[in-house]
């Protein structure tokens, strides 16, 4: 299945193609694509993640077609 995934800046981009399209495997879950990204374990906590535009748990299981995103609510003075 294929997931579109608009990730965090630190992410690693190396399994999205150039449409920011991932490969996932049916019954993948958000950890997976978290693992896939390789996102630091200390910086996880911070970032704010959706699927389809809602707010879900790790633990969410994906779908084809599913639209991935990521925020990092930081905020300078």
């Amino acid at each position: 299945m294929r997931v579109q995934v608009y990730p965090p800046p630190f992410a690693n981009l190396t399994d999205l193609d150039e449409d920011g399209m991932m490969v996932l495997s049916p019954g993948a879950r958000l950890s997976t694509v978290y693992r896939r990204l390789k996102i630091p374990l200390v910086l996880q906590p911070l970032l704010i993640c959706h699927v389809n535009y809602q707010r879900v748990k790790l633990s969410t299981q994906l779908k084809d077609g599913d639209i991935i995103s990521f925020m990092l609510p930081l905020a300078g003075g």
